[in-house]
């Protein structure tokens, strides 16, 4: 552990260790997410990111001074991470939302639309241009996640999987916002004021409207804090320690961990077009991670946990 103002080393690679540290991180996403839904019943998404900023900022503010100088805490891009932090909290939201209404593995197979969307947009907001086979697989990728939704003339009666797909689409939305963020900052200081800023805004409406917790629940309402200043720290570790490329197809890790949560605590298995479904998105998610590499040595981007 470091002093209070010693600068951290920078880190050898350590690719094993990195793709340890990025294991735990996916399955402490699912873990939160799981905890996230045996609240459901009695805490909203608003409640849900209230008690998780909580409980993750009494676990990473102490990190952070151990191990960081306490310049870490200033930054001279408040814009930006408020920007970031608006974006974030919205995503995480709807995606407690999307887990309260929808199976576990379904949820998590449906977003891994977010890298999609990042493709997409990223000739729009970063001016990136994409070639015609990242387009393909952008257009096969968007197919899988209409077989895992199975749009009907009645989803908009039943909008559980458009609310996944809304949570992934704000997480693309962190992943271009990040991309500008790294430049400058410490991923630790966004990873606190995203969770500072998320804890302000959903305060008030916990505060006076929101439920109290429940001692049942209280267990689980911790786990969502818990895991999820957890995985912050593992990932932001691994990036550290493994390429990205490397790391990418860890995260797809997160179907098997949902299913097997969603299996224990709520009997469910996902049908059929789940599964071909999610192998569409998964393939193309890593045809355009590849592709992308082979093109731009060095760059590859991934799935994003909030």
């Amino acid at each position: 552990m470091l002093g209070r103002g010693r600068v951290p080393r920078a880190m050898t690679q350590n690719t094993p260790k990195g793709i340890l540290l990025f294991l735990l991180a996916t399955g402490c996403i699912v873990l939160m997410n799981t905890c996230a839904k045996m609240c459901s019943r009695v805490h909203g998404p608003v409640e849900l990111v209230f008690y998780r900023g909580v409980v993750a900022l009494a676990i990473l503010v102490p990190f952070m001074i151990a191990t960081r100088p306490l310049s870490v805490f200033k930054t001279r891009r408040i814009r930006v991470h408020l920007w970031r932090a608006f974006l974030g909290n919205v995503g995480v939201g709807l995606i407690f939302w999307a887990y309260a209404l929808l199976p576990m593995a379904d949820a998590t197979s449906l977003l891994f639309a977010a890298p999609l969307f990042v493709t997409a947009l990223s000739p729009v907001f970063l001016g990136e241009r994409i070639d015609r086979w990242r387009w393909v697989a952008v257009i096969i990728g968007f197919g899988g996640i209409l077989m895992i939704a199975r749009p009907s003339a009645g989803i908009f009666a039943d909008p559980a999987s458009l609310i996944a797909v809304g949570g992934a689409f704000f997480g693309a939305m962190v992943d271009i916002t990040l991309r500008n963020l790294g430049r400058t900052d410490d991923p630790l200081t966004t990873v606190f004021y995203f969770i500072l800023i998320g804890v302000a805004i959903s305060g008030p409406y916990t505060l006076f409207f929101g439920a109290p917790p429940t001692p049942d629940l209280l267990p689980w309402i911790a786990g969502v804090g818990i895991f999820s200043a957890i995985q912050q720290v593992a990932k932001t570790t691994a990036f550290g320690l493994a390429e990205a490329s490397v790391l990418a197809p860890c995260g797809y890790s997160a179907v098997i961990w949902a299913t097997l949560t969603g299996w224990i605590f709520w009997q469910e298995l996902p049908g059929a077009s789940v599964a071909v479904g999610t192998v569409v998105v998964v393939a193309s998610n890593l045809a355009i991670a590849w592709r992308e590499r082979h093109s731009r040595p060095g760059a590859c981007r991934i799935p994003r946990g909030v």
